[in-house]
């Protein structure tokens, strides 16, 4: 329910008719407000709390001291606003409250990550009687001192222009000071009341306003680490100086100087740049993840890029470029991007003009969201490449982790549900903390289409999106795994009708020739995975043609869907077991069953086996008229066995060619995001010990080609940070330390470790607060698992089973491992 003071306090916006949301130009404009207050010496307030929100983002300082950033990212009907405590930030006498406003039009596409409604508009309500709210007078400017590229003038070598966000700033325009409680403001705006609502209608404000769910993101000091090159040459040690220890660097009048500044590893920071002199000087800032080289000639693929070692200095930085012009009155000059940036390197390109530009601070303000991350692993006795890939995935995952899951930093910012459900997942063996997967969880329960029932593909978004189908079915995986580790049967109670609807939409998609799942709408995207083999556009096809199965696009079916559907019945089941929906339950798994007997009637194949395989061989091919030793994909063998389609010895053969060195290559194979289930088949089948080192491998060549983050795919390197891709948190915790919830709520815990995984001559130790596992190779094969709680755990007896142990909270379980 919004909050009462929404009746009465106001969203105001600036009356200036010059504001326009029309102007192709740009996507987005800055307006500025201020409302100045006097205070008494005394007595001094002990708290002045006020509410805060902006459409589309906001910034709100006191006297000049940044307070809050926001909202969080949410959708017009849960309209997030901050609360925050002033008190600690005013003084006696005159104090100023500034808020800038970044707004997106309503009308132009713009950021895709950023909902907004189709009126501009800022709020703020204090809970006291001082006067600050928004129903009594505040002034306001339209700062035209700032243009938001366009994405006409985005480079497309980079991808599509999915956030919009880079600036041209004309420091001549800029109102300079305006932060401050002493801005003579005479010349500013009275805002005025921006609405929808007319008296005698039944119309509310296109926002409904809720609390922010999540903490507020940390903004931490950080500084480059390096200068790669500088030209001229000779400069390069002065710009050491700079970012090092704030030693000013001065940039000769008439020239044009490039540096290229470096950190350890990429980073999500606020850039900020302190200047002084250098009338008229322009300064363009390049953002880019990494070095790379010059993409092929003639490649039609928009996300194909060419990459290799990231750090090599030889090639290009490719990235989105910010630029600023100083004024010319040459005075002390700071200037921040509004927006987060991405980097692990960025260019200065500075042109001066008739006097020095003196630099005199470069630094940033790195953020993500402050997941407590209470499970930790003894990186100083695990071999280098394990330690290297935990710490790996850890930054990767933060990074991908801001107001919502991001698929990438850089380029998107978007919540898509397919990778949220992994980033949530492995956020859940890292800590308790699961408020932002329940947001994620909320929003695409709130994105559901209502013509079909499916949620939208990635949301928050202020456009109704291109739609993948198969990925409302992760994120019924995603409420699946939510069960599991927290056993919230209100929250599985909640979603349980969305997921009944989407489950019947697949249902109704069931083509009567196959008894599979056929084709979507022609305005959807039947996207499997990036891969090789996918990743050709057929000529006069689109980048829909991208991503899948050839027999797609002849037929409409491809055992893909069907088999994740069928996984995710099987997952629904289970929760309806939860909620005592038996009968339902018993539906849902006969469905898969119906499901997984029409794949194997149609896709399943058998051949002679060569020299390495003797005998009969058994495969699936990704579609029903495929040829018989064509269109191979691990993607099909993998969710056959995960569905239950193919269980026991014949899973393994199965799985066994599609992993094996010798076999797999004729297979289409997984991407970095899809061997999550490449494992997790692997250990259900009992082939990861075999395959564990080929598994891993693709992640020890990322450290070998020098990435700091795990990149989107091998086969489409366009983002070098991907949280989909940090498969090694849930490789650590489930399957080398061994701990795998079987029950909602971890009522039984799964108990297998593989000591041998991370073999080592010192005692080793992982978990977090609750369990920990633990051995000393000295004592042999033994690992102990401790519990802090009552627990049912399962261990392993014999070759095909498990025996359950009750274990008492505070007692140790020992095992062979």
């Amino acid at each position: 329910m919004p909050p009462t003071w929404t009746k009465t306090t106001p969203w105001i916006w600036t009356p200036d008719p010059s504001y326009s949301e029309t102007n192709p130009a740009t996507p987005a404009q800055f307006v500025l407000f201020r409302k100045s207050f006097t205070l008494p010496s005394s007595p001094r307030p002990e708290q002045i709390p006020i509410h805060v929100s902006a459409d589309t983002r906001y910034r709100l300082y006191i006297n000049g001291t940044s307070v809050s950033f926001g909202p969080a990212k949410s959708y017009l009907n849960e309209w997030n606003y901050e609360t925050v405590d002033i008190a600690p930030f005013v003084r006696p006498g005159k104090n100023v409250l500034a808020v800038r406003v970044l707004r997106y039009s309503g009308v132009q596409v713009g950021n895709t990550s950023m909902v907004r409604a189709g009126i501009p508009g800022f709020i703020l309500h204090e809970e006291g009687d001082i006067g600050l709210s928004t129903s009594t007078p505040w002034l306001c400017k339209l700062d035209k001192s700032v243009r938001i590229l366009a994405a006409s003038e985005w480079n497309r070598a980079l991808g599509p222009p999915f956030l919009c966000l880079n600036e041209e700033v004309d420091g001549e325009k800029e109102e300079r000071g305006w932060l401050d409680a002493d801005f003579d403001d005479a010349h500013w705006d009275v805002a005025v009341k921006s609405s929808l609502t007319v008296p005698m209608l039944p119309i509310h404000e296109p926002w409904r306003l809720v609390p922010r769910s999540i903490p507020h993101l940390p903004e931490i000091e950080g500084r480059f680490s390096g200068v790669v090159k500088a030209e001229p040459p000779s400069e390069a040690e002065a710009w050491k100086g700079l970012i090092c220890k704030d030693q000013p660097v001065t940039v000769s009048a008439n020239s044009t100087t490039t540096v290229i500044l470096a950190n350890e590893t990429l980073v999500t920071a606020f850039l900020r740049f302190h200047f002084r002199g250098g009338a008229e000087s322009k300064i363009t800032i390049r953002c880019a993840e990494c070095f790379e080289y010059p993409p092929a000639d003639g490649n039609p693929n928009p996300f194909a890029r060419n990459k290799g070692n990231r750090t090599d200095p030889s090639g290009i930085l490719m990235g989105p470029d910010d630029s600023y012009t100083l004024p010319t009155t040459g005075t002390t000059v700071t200037y921040e991007p509004f927006w987060h940036r991405t980097f692990r390197y960025i260019q200065l390109t500075i042109t001066t003009a008739s006097t020095p530009l003196i630099f005199t601070n470069t630094t940033y303000r790195t953020t993500h969201y402050p997941l407590s991350i209470t499970t930790s692993l003894p990186l100083p006795y695990l071999p280098p490449l394990e330690s290297a890939k935990w710490r790996t995935s850890l930054h990767t995952l933060q990074l991908c982790m801001q107001e919502t899951y991001t698929d990438c930093p850089f380029y998107e910012q978007n919540q898509f549900a397919l990778d949220s459900r992994l980033q949530a997942l492995f956020s859940y063996n890292l800590s308790r903390d699961d408020r932002l997967a329940r947001k994620t969880i909320h929003e695409f329960h709130a994105s559901r289409r209502q013509s079909d029932g499916l949620i939208e593909t990635h949301f928050p978004t202020p456009f109704p999106g291109l739609n993948i189908p198969v990925f409302s079915l992760y994120w019924i995986l995603m409420v699946h795994d939510h069960m599991l580790y927290f056993g919230d049967k209100a929250l599985v109670k909640r979603y349980i009708g969305a997921i009944d609807g989407i489950l019947d939409y697949f249902e109704s998609r069931v083509d009567e020739r196959y008894g599979m799942v056929g084709a979507f709408d022609n305005d959807a995207w039947a996207f499997v995975d990036w891969t090789k083999e996918w990743s050709v556009i057929s000529p006069g096809g689109d980048f829909r043609d991208l991503a899948v199965p050839p027999g797609y696009r002849r037929t409409g079916v491809v055992a893909y869907a069907s088999l994740v559907y069928a996984f995710a019945l099987k997952k629904a089941g289970e929760m309806c077991d939860f909620l005592e929906r038996r009968d339902v339950a018993r539906e849902y798994r006969d469905r898969a069953q119906q499901l997984n007997s029409s794949v194997l009637k149609h896709c399943l194949r058998r051949g002679e086996g060569g020299e390495e395989v003797r005998g009969e061989i058994e495969f699936l091919t990704d579609a029903p008229d495929s040829p018989d030793a064509d269109e191979l994909s691990q993607h099909t063998q993998v969710f056959a066995i995960l569905s239950g389609a193919i269980t026991g010895l014949r899973a393994k053969q199965i799985l066994h060619r599609a992993l094996s060195p010798s076999t797999k290559s004729a297979y289409a194979q997984c991407s970095y995001a899809m061997s999550f289930y490449v494992f997790e088949a692997a250990v259900q089948v009992g082939l990861y010990d075999e395959f564990r080192a080929d598994l891993v491998r693709p992640w020890t060549q990322m450290l070998e080609m020098n990435l700091s983050t795990w990149a989107e795919s091998a086969a489409m390197p366009r983002s070098d940070c991907h949280g989909w891709s940090c498969v090694p948190i849930y490789d650590a915790v489930v399957n080398v330390l061994g701990i795998r919830p079987v029950s909602p709520g971890c009522g039984r815990l799964r108990f297998e470790p593989r000591r041998g995984c991370w073999d080592h001559d010192q005692e080793g130790q992982g978990g977090e607060e609750e369990v920990r596992v633990s051995w000393d190779k000295r004592k042999g094969k033994e690992v102990r698992f401790w519990v802090g709680f009552d627990a049912e755990v399962e261990v392993r007896d014999g070759e095909e089973g498990y025996k359950v142990v009750q274990v008492k909270q505070g007692e140790t379980l020992t095992v062979e491992g």
